[in-house]
């Protein structure tokens, strides 16, 4: 048993594979639609960070530049108080002319070392604030370094929210001898540096390194002491440089956060940008993204629906034309076995012949042991026939056909019939005869059939024709001698008085003659198609003329109308037998009258397809229309002899005429006095009579 798979239906590799391909194009799509996501993500919120970042190294030049404007102007104006023996009100001018170019400065005082206010820029009386930080740091350490404060209250009348910037101030023996102090309004300086949150979604912070808040803009609710949690929660020092995302410790929004540290002063400047919009931004284009692959993912699945649906159609359209090709293979066979044809092909260049199995049948040879070979089939052929056969040339190509009929001799001995058709073909494969092979004996024994059936046909023509001549030559002569000798019998028996006897000879004579018509007309239908003119080319528009002179006196005596309509062509017609049909059918037309009208007749022809149709209508006595086809049988009368003349085989002989042109002749009535029309077809003449004509 071999260890390999079978091979998989065409159809079901097929359905496998776009199965795989519909998984992969899914796969592709949906990791494009989360790149394409993830990216986007990715690209705003880093340009939300980078913009914030900025902002903040922005935001901590500011604070750092105005801080150290502050400490300058301090400096100055320990340099005037150690340097050149400055008074108090020197110190103080230069104290309002900073705090006028520069708002945020809520005040400027000089405290002595025991931290009473020496010089002071304010008019109110002098607040205790030897216990502040920024007395008490000073006074503790003899190191010549700027101090900034945690925010306070002030202890003015009117109280103010500040940080404090200080200097310490040293006598000439570097002995600690007070402490020059900046008071900074937070609001103010939140004002000036936080210009930058006038976009509704950015906030700017100042924070000590310990994560007290000292402003926030936009402005809150803001008290001495407040702590950020997120600085707080940092081991040792904030980092110098640092973003991150998350929710805002004072509003609780999802923001993007930055912070720089300002080494000098021991502070945090933090901007932060508002993520709502950009997150809606994000999951609208997610949503978009969303919509496009799934009309992406939609039209894929539908597109191999459809591969699906072909493939499946085209198995289900293979396997019709291959059951219709099976089916009509067998038909063949079939219709070949029926037939009794076979077809054979002959390789001349290698000697080689294959057959069919109905050829097998025909020779009588059994398909499984016998080998056909050409000499076989030369064989097989009848003796007297051979050399007939044999002296027959087949030219090249598909119009180079021999066509031979000749006969056999059967593997039993019998004798029998076959048509050949032969052609030669000339191609790469070398030169070959394709022939076909039928066994036509039982038509050639039908044929002979038939053959002895038309002279025995033949012999009986000639015999009717002889009795035809018995019945208008020796019956009507004795019948003659009965008329004749009738007549000779009426003087002698004129003087009798017996009128029985004059009764019985009217009788006599009148049978006689009533007999002579009747032979000479059953004569006249005999005689249809045969010793007539043959069939020729013929104007019927001729015929019909011809009739109706043979009729003139009649049409005269009754004063008929007569019209002429539609088509007469030339037909192939029996000229003597075409004038007898239109001179019977109008001579009917005229004789079937009523006795005082005038006979009003219609002739019209009709070309139809390959058929002549004429019509002749007449408004004479009617027929009923239950004997419309007994009127075309010999010797049928619909009216009294005495009435109407004739035997009774006019229209009889007009059918008989039609009908031996390949025609038809019908009649119709709609009843008594109603008229009639005999209606007949001949058909038109053919390309190759028209060109013989």
């Amino acid at each position: 048993m071999s260890g390999t798979l079978p091979a998989l239906p065409r159809t079901t590799a097929v359905n496998l594979a776009l199965v795989l391909l519909g998984m992969l194009i899914l796969l592709s799509l949906y990791l494009l639609h989360r790149s394409s996501t993830q990216d986007y993500q990715q690209q705003r919120l880093l340009q939300v960070e980078q913009s914030v970042r900025s902002l903040s190294l922005t935001q901590r030049e500011l604070v750092n530049a105005r801080l150290h404007e502050v400490d300058r102007s301090l400096l100055t104006l320990r340099r005037l108080s150690e340097h050149s023996g400055a008074k108090g009100d020197e110190l103080r001018e230069y104290m309002l002319s900073r705090q006028l170019s520069s708002p945020e400065l809520l005040d400027y005082f000089w405290l002595d070392r025991q931290g009473e206010m020496r010089v002071r820029t304010f008019d109110q009386p002098a607040p205790v604030v030897a216990d502040r930080d920024y007395f008490r740091v000073h006074q503790h350490r003899t190191i010549d370094q700027p101090y900034l404060s945690s925010p306070a209250w002030s202890r003015m009348h009117d109280p103010h929210l500040f940080i404090a910037l200080s200097r310490p101030v040293f006598n000439s023996d570097g002995v600690f001898d007070g402490v020059l102090v900046a008071a900074i309004d937070v609001n103010v300086l939140a004002e000036e540096l936080g210009q930058i949150t006038e976009q509704a979604d950015l906030t700017t912070a100042l924070l000590t390194l310990e994560g007290e808040l000292i402003y926030r803009m936009p402005k809150i609710n803001l008290q001495p002491g407040l702590m950020v949690a997120q600085v707080m929660q940092w081991q040792g020092e904030p980092p110098d440089n640092y973003t991150y995302r998350g929710a805002a410790p004072v509003d609780g929004k999802w923001r993007q956060t930055a912070y720089q540290r300002l080494d000098d002063w021991g502070l945090l400047v933090v901007v932060t940008q508002d993520l709502e919009a950009v997150l809606q931004d994000i999951e609208r284009f997610y949503q978009r993204e969303s919509y496009k692959f799934a009309l992406m993912a939609l039209f894929a699945v539908l597109a191999l629906v459809f591969c699906g649906w072909m493939v499946q159609r085209q198995r289900r359209l293979d396997q019709y034309m291959n059951a219709q090709l099976r089916e009509s293979h067998e038909r063949l066979m079939e219709a070949q076995q029926q037939a009794h044809l076979g077809h054979w092909e002959a390789d001349l260049s290698q000697g080689t012949l294959w057959w069919s199995d109905v050829i097998f049948d025909i020779y009588g040879q059994d398909s499984q042991s016998c080998q056909p070979t050409l000499d076989s089939f030369v064989q097989a052929i009848h003796p007297d026939d051979r050399d007939a056969v044999l002296s027959l040339s087949v030219a090249p190509g598909p119009q180079g056909v021999v066509d031979v009929q000749h006969r056999i001799v059967h593997s039993d001995g019998a004798v029998r019939w076959v048509h050949q058709r032969v052609r030669e073909v000339v191609d790469e494969q070398g030169r070959r005869l394709l022939g076909s092979t039928q066994d036509i004996t039982e038509q050639k024994l039908h044929e002979e059939a038939i053959r002895r059936q038309a002279e025995a046909l033949q012999a009986s023509n000639d015999e009717l024709e002889q009795f035809a001549y018995v019945v208008s030559h020796d019956l009507r002569q004795p019948l003659r001698m009965i008329i004749s000798f009738s007549k000779a019998l009426e003087p002698p028996l004129s003087q009798l008085q017996d009128a029985s006897v004059h009764e019985y000879l009217g009788y006599i004579h009148e049978g006689g003659q009533r007999l002579d018509e009747m032979l000479v007309s059953l004569l006249e239908y005999s005689r249809v198609g045969r010793g007539g003119e043959p069939v020729s080319a013929c104007s019927v528009a001729q015929l019909r003329d011809e009739a109706l002179i043979y009729l003139g006196p009649e049409i005269r005596s009754s004063g008929a109308e007569i019209e002429i309509d539609g088509e007469w062509p030339v037909l192939p017609v029996s000229r003597n037998e075409g004038v007898r049909l239109f001179q019977n059918l109008i001579g009917n037309a005229l004789k079937f009258h009523a006795p005082e009208a005038v006979p009003r007749i219609r002739l019209t022809g009709e070309c139809r397809s390959d058929l002549w149709l004429c019509r002749i209508t007449d408004q004479g006595i009617g027929i009923d229309p239950a004997q419309l086809e007994r009127i075309f049988k010999v010797f049928q009368r619909l009216n009294p002899r005495s009435a109407y003349r004739g035997e009774g085989i006019g229209l009889a002989v007009c059918r008989k005429i039609v009908q031996r042109h390949g025609g038809e002749i019908h009649a119709e009535s709609r009843g008594s006095g109603q008229g009639a029309c005999i209606h007949f077809t001949l058909p038109l003449m053919t390309s190759e009579e028209s060109s013989g004509a």
